[in-house]
């Protein structure tokens, strides 16, 4: 299990505070905590995920946020939020296949989607 969360000023603070207390209420037994520091995604990778979003969203007929619910969905991720750089590039590379190969969409490189948007 992985939660969002910010350390500011030495206290703690969960992100998702109503999905942390709904799953940890369900448990019982011995846990640990680790915290990792997350290197969250790049401004660059952002703006192509979304950029890769709103155009399946325009060709499916979804809304951008139906769409990035239907990537999670089928990715069966909770939350980009908390994906690391390296993690992050891997889900756009499988977003890219499954555009090709089960929705019949090409997704161009970063650099034209950008420069096209």
């Amino acid at each position: 299990m992985r939660f969002p969360c910010k350390i500011e000023y030495g206290k703690l603070k969960i992100l998702n505070r109503s999905e942390f207390d709904d799953i940890i209420s369900k448990l019982n037994g011995n846990y640990y905590i680790e915290l990792k520091e997350t290197g969250v995604r790049s401004a660059q990778q952002n703006n192509y995920y979304w950029a890769i979003v709103n155009l399946l969203a325009d060709d499916l007929g979804y809304t951008d946020n139906e769409m990035h619910g239907a990537i999670k969905d089928h990715f069966e991720i909770k939350s980009t939020k908390v994906l690391t750089k390296k993690e992050f590039a891997k889900l756009i590379e499988r977003i890219i296949r499954w555009a090709a190969i089960d929705l019949g969409v090409v997704i161009p490189d970063s650099k034209t989607l950008l420069q096209s948007s």
